[in-house]
């Protein structure tokens, strides 16, 4: 949010010290990581459900965050004496309540969102929101005589299969069908039953959700996810007529929306009287963080001006460049994700690469001036990620290796956890989560060894080959290492 408000002209709080409010917290799995990672800023969560909040509670105090406030109540009954908060956060609320509910949201944006403000809504979108709604229609009808949440799920999921399995490859309809209810089929239960069989369930179009927020004297700023501010993907003459509409940014997301079939967006409001910038300034960026996942494709990287590399994410988004200082830095990027560095490290850097390349020369102003701009043409491709502060993350463990007390909170309740990036992290191996909880920042490597080697002898695991037991150790100190590796990597580590 802070990123995207710079890029787009406002002056957005520092998110080291800053106050967030999120409506429909749950049990404060999105709030308590940012109220871990960040002790100056202060975060209050409002949700209706008792118990998510009772559980946030206990999390809070365990891990003794004080600058975290969860309540249980109505949003309807928060007004001006909640004071004012920099960012606001509404995430898979808006579309599952009533419209009266609807408007106090975007009534709280108005009322107590600072000056400099970000408020984040996600909801349900038309045109795609008719095909999703398709198929909630079905299930409401054939689980309409149950009362049961269990039993609903269950029919529910009964159904998806039935249609799924029950469906020939042999038109565009039934293959989207058949695609649609595999999606289905892969939800959490909980997903299923809070958002596709809720009571309220209700997609907008672009300008229908624009006109409630305008009434409230919200303006549009851009979508929370970046590349959707784009049109990637588009044909050229569809961008040349999107182009017709001129500075008419709300018809111009609304045709986007037709053209992608669009059915979520998660979209950025402000004040309606602060003043927006053009186009994204690039120049900011040299006060941020990048990181990158891009990987030169085909190995090593040609860094010689007018070589063109390809390089590529796991998500398979792509670029190429023959830039020799944009191809030094995604390489360096790339060999350290997901660490990021700041842009002035990344400069340095890459310019130490290029020196030992031989190509010193083209490190001049104006390749220092180009980088900028590639690297938030790649941000809105989704190549790179950039941020405004650092984490408290490092990225080897220590002689005593430390996990964050969070993911070791979360590891002890569940199988995933949070990093210290603010992704969702699965830990599937019963290995894995202990070696988690033991990571208290109190035990050396022969410690976690033996730990590791008792409990994997306890549950018949412990692999002795010919009996020798001293490889056998080396073999699983080689693995303990490779474990603390990936966890470092995963941010998950602390000093």
């Amino acid at each position: 949010m802070a990123v995207i408000g710079a890029l787009s002209g406002l002056q957005p709080a520092p998110v080291t010290r800053c106050r967030v409010l999120e409506l429909g917290c749950g049990g404060a799995h999105n709030l308590a990581p940012m109220a871990w990672s960040l002790p100056e800023s202060q975060f209050v969560g409002v949700d209706l459900a008792s118990k998510p909040i009772q559980q946030g509670l206990e999390m809070v105090q365990q891990l003794g965050l004080a600058n975290i406030r969860l309540v249980c109540a109505d949003v309807k009954s928060i007004d001006r004496g909640w004071g004012e908060f920099d960012y606001i956060i509404a995430h898979g609320l808006y579309s599952w309540v009533p419209r009266e509910t609807r408007e106090h949201i975007l009534e709280i944006c108005r009322l107590a969102l600072a000056p400099h403000g970000l408020a984040f809504i996600s909801y349900n979108a038309f045109p795609g929101g008719h095909l999703s709604q398709m198929l909630r229609e079905m299930m409401l009808y054939h689980v309409r005589a149950l009362e049961s949440a269990d039993e609903r799920i269950k029919q529910s999921m009964a159904l998806a299969k039935f249609l799924a399995e029950g469906l020939e490859k042999v038109d565009a309809y039934q293959l989207w069908m058949r695609a649609e209810w595999q999606t289905i089929l892969n939800h959490e239960e909980g997903y299923l039953y809070h958002d596709e069989l809720c009571e309220v369930n209700q997609p907008f179009y672009f300008v229908q959700f624009m006109h409630d927020a305008t009434a409230h004297k919200l303006q549009y700023v851009a979508e929370a996810d970046y590349v959707e501010n784009f049109d990637h993907g588009l044909r050229e003459t569809a961008r040349a007529k999107l182009a017709q509409v001129g500075g008419n940014r709300i018809l111009r997301e609304q045709y986007m929306d037709f053209l992608k079939g669009r059915r979520f967006r998660q979209t950025l409001l402000c004040h309606a009287d602060r003043s927006l910038g053009g186009e994204p300034d690039a120049s900011r960026i040299g006060g941020w963080l990048v990181s990158s996942k891009a990987r030169c494709v085909g190995g090593a990287c040609d860094l010689r001006p007018g070589v063109k590399q390809a390089f590529q994410t796991p998500q398979n988004a792509k670029c190429e460049t023959d830039d020799p200082l944009g191809k030094a830095s995604l390489s360096l990027l790339g060999d350290i994700w997901p660490q990021p560095l700041p842009f002035a490290d990344v400069l340095a850097r890459s310019a130490q690469l290029l020196n030992q390349a031989g190509l010193a020369a083209h490190m001049d102003d104006c390749a220092r001036e180009r980088l900028p701009r590639l690297l938030l043409q790649l941000y809105s491709a989704t190549m790179v990620e950039l941020r405004t502060t650092a984490t408290p993350a490092v990225w080897t463990a220590g002689p005593k290796p430390s996990a964050s007390p969070l993911a070791r909170w979360q590891i002890e309740r569940g199988g995933f956890v949070t990093s210290l990036l603010h992704t969702r992290v699965e830990v599937e191996d019963e290995v894995g989560r202990s070696l988690l909880q033991w990571l208290d920042g109190t035990r050396d490597r022969p410690e976690l060894l033996e730990k590791m080697w008792r409990l994997l002898q306890s549950k018949g695991a412990l692999r002795i080959p010919d009996g020798d037991e001293a490889a056998a150790r080396r073999q699983l100190q080689a693995e303990l290492e490779a474990s603390l590796d990936k966890l470092a990597r995963l941010g998950l580590l602390i000093a």
